[in-house]
């Protein structure tokens, strides 16, 4: 596996500053760091998600510099981007009233990724890793609007717009969309329980011909759910070959899971 090397401050500054943009009263965040806590924003255009993907580039050429040369790392960042613009724009899966919405835009991300650094012996968990390290480094520039949309997480009304998206989902009215439940939860063990029994990212790698990227999105849950607060746990995924991707949140628990699942 190829280990990247921690990403200048100065840089990492410059990369979040340039990756982050305003959806309507909510920060939407950059893709990789996507959460259904963040609420209904606006659609993203292709534009913009080329702009993201072009800080997401600049961001992981720095974290890799040192292990190809220089030359090399922006002739296949450059074809990152190619790839990347050819896989917009995205199928639509109800738009951003969709809370997984966000998540949704991930996939070109690492798909555009994976095509252009397979070729240079880097493997999926690889990409999945350099985009994990990526939004980890991220978070601290925005922790109080992760925070924000944590606290709002547990409110009642959020609960119903949970909800209401939730049964929107088993109408199942776009191919690639994910399915899920969500419900009480005991306020002891969970607060929030959401299941899922199909994931939309898993369908569109799978689409691609890519179904090995699928378990790498999900791993950057952890680290999103420490900054927002959320207490998330999770024992299963689809990707891991589950039969339902099963997140519990609970207000004021730690995240313990991270990179590595335990």
């Amino acid at each position: 596996m190829h280990h990247v090397t921690m990403l200048p401050r100065y840089t990492r500054r410059a990369f979040c500053s340039f990756a982050l943009g305003t959806c309507a009263a909510l920060l939407l965040p950059f893709s990789c760091m996507a959460s259904i806590a963040q609420g209904i924003g606006k659609p993203v255009s292709d534009e913009a998600l080329k702009a993201e993907f072009a800080g997401m580039c600049a961001g992981a050429e720095q974290m890799l510099a040192g292990q190809r040369p220089a030359e090399d790392l922006r002739a296949m960042f450059a074809q990152a981007r190619q790839a990347h613009a050819r896989l917009l724009p995205l199928p639509d899966i109800g738009g951003p009233e969709n809370l997984t919405y966000p998540s949704f835009l991930v996939g070109p991300q690492y798909a555009a990724l994976y095509t252009a650094m397979r070729p240079h012996g880097f493997s999926a968990r690889d990409v999945g890793k350099l985009v994990y390290d990526l939004a980890v480094y991220s978070f601290e520039e925005q922790k109080e609007a992760y925070r924000a949309n944590g606290q709002r997480f547990f409110t009642p009304e959020y609960f119903a717009l949970l909800q209401g998206w939730a049964m929107r989902s088993q109408q199942r009215r776009y191919p690639l969309d994910w399915v899920q439940t969500v419900f009480r939860g005991d306020g002891r063990d969970f607060d929030i329980g959401v299941n899922y029994t199909e994931c939309g990212l898993m369908k569109y790698f799978a689409s691609l011909g890519m179904p090995e990227l699928a378990p790498y999105p999900c791993r950057v849950d952890f680290p999103t759910a420490r900054a927002e607060g959320t207490g998330l746990a999770r024992t299963s995924t689809l990707a891991e070959g589950g039969k339902v991707c099963d997140f519990r949140y609970k207000q004021g628990r730690k995240t313990t899971q991270g990179w590595d699942m335990a």
